[in-house]
């Protein structure tokens, strides 16, 4: 019966975002990518609203997507929720009126309907579709997609994400199609797509020459990070990008050349693009957000979800900073989550990364003291620091012996680990809490459940 019920209401929804769409018929731009979309989604956000009237949906699944088309709220996730949202939908269907562009994440859990792209496809159609980049994350759910024929290896999961994700361009043939040309994975079907591709303008961004738009500098500091990348139009120019107040990891390089790319391919100037982004963009919470800490500290909060990838492009950042700040380098590393098979390996991988980078390092999960903790522990060439069984005794425990002049970097997945609340204890003014991940009074709620917190 709940099935029944689940698939009715995603059909319902999907139905009247469906009209939506058609009576108002905005330029879609679909986002997809194992991370990074929503900051992506943020800087297309700024440069877009600055040329034409311009929306970005706050959600970004089966049931996120059409109620954000719709313009209704989740709420709490109850069932009063539901049936009040259910009971509005119908009455939704001008809520795109006037926008000439809709922005969207297209975020795929699994390779089965109601979760993969092309569901999603069934729902929104983008004009210009991005492919950010492919990595191991939900690795587990595609497990039960692999042939028999194919081991669980991690190499043959991001494949089988690789395929899935790609369909936002080779299965929609947009009239743009933006990816990554670095990530192998995306470039093989992109170029299996090109093939046979006779209407999709495809464009690529990468550390090659030969990409559309390409990252020529990059530095960092504590007070600002710099691009400068290479755009090869007609007139081939440089594009210097310089971000004040933002301690940003060398990979958000792609996430810039997309929004660049995203924009040139409708004509919007390059002066327009810089100053939107050096002005207006923002991070969502948990997204290499900076805060003061206790102690004199510098926190790097990316504390809204984790994959191998993202770490280790994160710890090369404190690798950076440890280097020229001359301050202690701690890393927080929460459990990285629903990997399957794959968990074993890019826990282990990230640990031995770590333990080159960081003078303390603190663990928090079930998988980090399975995985990473005997790594950690049985090194002799960096003092460990046991955390404990949450992220609330955690958090007491940085307080009590975080170094001074610390630059703190914490990481982990969502759900179960909720690492933002340990952020808590070690931020210099309490009222920066407002500016933590999963805030809202849901979240709470659950985590003051989970944390048994009265």
């Amino acid at each position: 019966m709940k099935k029944l019920l689940a698939s009715f209401v995603l059909w319902y929804l999907r139905f009247f975002a469906r009209i939506a769409l058609h009576r108002n018929k905005p330029a879609i731009i679909g986002i997809a990518g194992s991370v990074g979309k929503s900051s992506l989604k943020n800087a297309l956000f700024v440069i877009f609203v600055k040329f034409a009237r311009t929306k970005a949906l706050s959600g970004n699944s089966e049931t996120g997507i059409p109620l954000s088309i719709l313009d209704l709220d989740p709420h709490d996730y109850s069932y009063f929720s539901w049936l009040k949202n259910i009971l509005k939908a119908p009455f939704q269907t001008n809520s795109l009126r006037k926008a000439q562009y809709l922005i969207a994440e297209m975020g795929i859990d699994d390779p089965h309907p109601p979760k993969n792209m092309e569901y999603l496809l069934n729902i929104l159609k983008p004009d210009i579709a991005i492919n950010l980049n492919v990595s191991a994350t939900h690795s587990q759910q595609f497990e039960k997609a692999l042939p028999r024929n194919k081991k669980k290896t991690v190499e043959n999961l991001i494949d089988l994400i690789a395929l899935e994700d790609t369909k936002i361009i080779t299965k929609s043939q947009p009239e743009i199609g933006i990816y990554n040309a670095e990530n192998n994975y995306i470039k093989k079907y992109i170029e299996e797509f090109r093939k046979k591709n006779t209407y999709t303008t495809l464009l690529s961004f990468g550390s090659g020459k030969n990409n559309s738009i390409w990252l020529k500098e990059y530095e960092v500091d504590l007070k600002k990070t710099r691009f400068v990348f290479h755009i090869n139009e007609k007139k081939a120019r440089e594009f210097t990008l310089t971000l004040r107040g933002y301690i940003l990891p060398k990979a958000y390089a792609d996430t810039f050349a997309a929004a660049i790319l995203a924009a040139r391919s409708v004509k919007i100037p390059l002066k327009v693009i810089q100053d939107a982004l050096e002005e207006d963009f923002n991070l969502p919470p948990g997204r290499a957000n900076i805060f003061e800490g206790i102690r004199n500290s510098i926190i790097i909060d990316s504390t809204y979800n984790s994959s191998k990838e993202s770490v280790m492009t994160f710890l090369e950042l404190l690798k950076d900073l440890k280097k020229k700040t001359k301050r202690p380098a701690v890393f927080v590393f929460g459990d990285m989550r629903e990997l399957g098979a794959a968990a074993q390996d890019e826990h282990r991988e990230v640990a031995e990364r770590a333990l080159a980078v960081a003078n303390q390092i603190y663990c928090v999960g079930t998988l980090t003291e399975k995985y990473a903790m005997p790594i950690l522990k049985n090194s002799n060439k960096r003092v460990y620091r046991d955390a404990s069984k949450n992220s609330v005794q955690l958090g007491l425990h940085l307080k009590e012996t975080l170094p001074e002049n610390a630059i703190i970097l914490l990481k982990g997945s969502q759900n179960e680990i909720f690492l933002e609340e340990a952020v808590k204890f070690i931020l210099k003014n309490p009222n920066d809490e407002k500016m933590l991940c999963r805030q809202s009074e849901f979240w709470k709620n659950t985590k003051a459940t989970y944390f048994n917190l009265s």
